[in-house]
């Protein structure tokens, strides 16, 4: 989820009074289907396809792909909008190609009061322009069956896209409503979302069709930086983008960090993650926020560590009272969904109520260094949010998810699920 949650039709019609029916409409934007032109970044000049001819079938260095589901109040809202509109002040150039898939429900162009649903999806190449009023980038592709909680439509995207724009390197992003563990772009008119294996798979075909990992896979959505998440994308993508915290509805400064690519499309993939991690934070810099970039390389010997951790927590009983009990987990740095809380913090917070337990506070340790010096590229957090380390892990008050979070690799790899059983087991014990 993003910081907008749920909006009644009522509230929207009082929300969307103000906005100018271009800015939102959906089905007026496009007749015809023209290939599209590419064009230069303003701060940093390019060189661009001439005019009226079609874009360049070369390689480039960067295929940047933004899967826009506003088929719900963030697109009811405008903010589907913005974010392409903020894209165009960058555009594509002949060595980065900027593509969205875009699916929106917004006003029909003529009364505020009533609502356009989704008919579909529209890919859209995204050139820049200097009107940060309406989308004036033209698509090359468009159905009537775009389903925006589909992961399948998802793949469809990214193969159309790169087999149109092919690049030496790919970096997607998924705009939408996230739930952590729970999923991800949620449609709401077809009532379908993205499950976490689901968009793993998803992501193998992805990998498996280009022939590589992708170098960068970002959830521009609330939430969706934890461990079993992750996780699930570690044999997919180098490096993986998320925040543990809420979104704002603006979403990502997308022309903040296009801007820097499209003058230096050579950065590599963690060049690019800690790039979007620093534009973000200057963008939300009085905002309660988090976003982070990890090495997926390191996500093995992570689970490891984690694993050493736990086995070394089951062999000494007053530890195990320690990380099992309630104290341990309200001290944590908890995020808008209450049962994911930072790791880091979580690990400290029990070496801390730890008198002895040597075995039990080294593991500790070992992990707490593994997560800051091998498996966090970036990270940043607001000063309101000192805890915020990076990466979130789900643990539950009293009772736990197993049939969400045994699905998940991660589960499979992991001491965790195991864990999480036995403590909250010992919960039960009224004295803990």
């Amino acid at each position: 989820m993003r910081r907008i949650l749920l909006v009644t039709f009522a509230a929207v019609a009082a929300l969307t009074m103000g906005l100018k029916a271009q800015d939102v409409s959906f089905d007026s934007l496009y007749k015809d289907l023209p290939q599209p032109v590419a064009a230069a970044p303003a701060a940093a000049p390019v060189a661009a396809a001439p005019q009226g001819q079609a874009a360049p079938a070369a390689e480039r260095e960067w295929l940047v792909l933004v899967f826009i589901n506003g088929v719900n109040d963030l697109g009811i809202l405008g903010f589907a909008n913005k974010s392409i509109n903020d894209m165009e002040k960058i555009g594509s150039t002949d060595r980065v190609a900027v593509v969205v898939e875009y699916g929106i429900m917004g006003q029909d162009g003529s009364d505020a009061r009533n609502l356009q649903f989704q008919r579909g999806s529209k890919t859209i190449y995204v050139t820049r322009d200097n009107d940060t009023g309406r989308i004036t980038s033209l698509p090359f592709y468009a159905s009537n069956d775009g389903d925006m909680g589909s992961a399948a439509n998802l793949v469809r995207f990214v193969k159309r896209a790169a087999r149109r724009y092919p690049a030496r390197h790919t970096a997607v992003v998924i705009w939408n409503h996230g739930a952590g563990r729970l999923g991800i772009a949620y449609d709401d008119v077809t009532k379908n979302h993205m499950e976490i294996d689901q968009l793993g798979r998803a992501l193998g075909q992805v990998r498996q069709f280009l022939g590589r990992k992708l170098d960068i896979f970002a959830t521009d959505a609330c939430l969706m930086q934890m461990a079993g998440v992750a996780y699930e994308f570690k044999d997919s993508a180098e490096v993986v983008v998320g925040s543990e915290e809420v979104i704002p509805g603006d979403s990502y400064p997308y022309d903040a960090f296009l801007g820097p690519l499209a003058a230096n499309p050579g950065m590599n993939a963690e060049q690019l993650g800690a790039l979007m991690v620093d534009a973000y934070a200057a963008y939300y810099s009085g905002d309660n926020i988090t976003l982070s970039a990890l090495r997926t390389s390191a996500l093995p010997g992570f689970v490891g560590r984690l694993n050493n951790w736990v086995e070394a927590v089951r062999a000494d009983p007053k530890a195990f009272k320690a990380a099992a009990s309630r104290a341990a987990a309200v001290a944590t740095q908890n995020f808008s969904m209450k049962d994911s809380k930072d790791l880091y913090d979580y690990l400290g917070n029990v070496n801390d109520m730890l008198a002895k337990s040597p075995g039990v506070k080294a593991a500790g340790a070992d992990l707490r260094d593994y997560i800051e010096g091998a498996l966090i590229i970036k990270d940043s957090a607001s000063p309101s949010l000192p805890n915020a380390h990076g990466l979130a892990i789900y643990i539950p008050a009293l009772r736990y998810n197993s049939a969400n979070y045994e699905k998940l690799l991660f589960s499979r790899d992991s001491l965790w699920d195991d864990f999480l059983r036995e403590a909250m087991q010992a919960r039960l014990d009224p004295n803990l």
